[in-house]
């Protein structure tokens, strides 16, 4: 098994040392795969060379996650190897692989945002893939071409619907790593700007998902579900006896995040995620024409 790291310019110094600390304690090579361009770091990685296997590139002109992911599987040796992001801290290895060598093609820990969480069990529909802190069959991951490229973002999700549609094994492992930026927590009003920021272009590649015909409904929920903000507002603009239906949709939001604060610092992002659906259906339709 290997563990490969991505390393980017933008990286916290504290964070990497962390996550590849976490790496070095599991039975697996390391390999560094650094695009940063940045001294620190790369100090960093000089003090501990004798531990690592360490490659250096060239920063990225702009940055495409899938054409990352395939240079990262261009380094892998082994049948199996893990992904962890540089911002990540993984504690058991050892159970991804075991669901590799069992079958699955792709396997993930969801997130923990403290340590306390670590071994809390997954709730009813949590179902968020990631490459942060994942597990690859690379011989799977070859046999579909690697990583679609057209997928700068959201890459992940593509691979779940891509190894899903074309009947390969694809669940998460128990338990969680933990990830050092809390700001996908959304904890505070300000992280969930930044995700709502965030989330403004994310429909651009998950309207491409529905269009190559890998959408899957688990990963749509989010805009039926906040859509509905916006549908009942039109219609209890006509007709206000719509109005008493936000109470259903408030109060699942609340029982689902767990309390009002969860569910309003998770609600922005929510929403701007709707809101972004017409740009993602009229960038995807506007391409097909070209």
């Amino acid at each position: 098994m290997e563990i490969i790291i991505p390393i980017g310019p933008s990286d916290k110094l504290e964070w990497v040392k962390k996550s590849v600390e976490s790496a070095l304690q599991q039975k697996a090579k390391v390999i560094i795969y650094d695009n940063s361009e940045r001294r620190d770091i790369q100090e960093f990685f000089e003090s501990i060379k004798d531990k690592i296997v360490y490659v250096k590139d060239k920063r990225m002109k702009k940055v495409n996650m899938a054409k990352l992911r395939n240079k990262m599987l261009e380094l892998a040796d082994e049948d199996y190897v893990i992904f962890l992001d540089s911002d990540v801290i993984i504690n058991n290895a050892e159970k991804m692989l075991e669901k590799l060598k069992n079958g699955v093609s792709y396997t993930w820990m969801h997130y923990a945002y403290h340590e306390e969480d670590i071994n809390k069990p997954l709730k009813v529909g949590e179902n968020n893939p990631n490459l942060g802190c994942a597990g690859l069959n690379v011989n799977d991951i070859r046999k579909i071409g690697g990583f679609d490229e057209r997928y700068e973002r959201s890459e992940d999700v593509w691979l779940y619907s891509k190894l899903k549609k074309l009947g390969y094994k694809v669940e998460p492992t128990e338990g969680r790593c933990l990830h050092l930026n809390k700001t996908h927590a959304r904890e505070d009003f300000k992280s969930a700007i930044k995700e709502a920021r965030r989330n403004l272009w994310r429909s651009k590649y998950e309207v491409m998902l529905l269009f190559d015909g890998l959408a899957d409904i688990s990963f749509l929920s989010g805009y039926l579900y906040y859509g509905s903000y916006y549908v009942l507002g039109i219609l209890s603009a006509f007709a206000h006896y719509f109005l008493p239906l936000y109470i259903p949709l408030v109060g699942y939001g609340i029982y689902y995040y767990g309390n009002i604060k969860k569910y309003f610092y998770n609600l922005i992002p929510g929403l701007s995620l709707a809101l972004s659906l017409p740009y993602g259906l009229a960038y995807n339709l506007l391409k097909g024409k070209r």
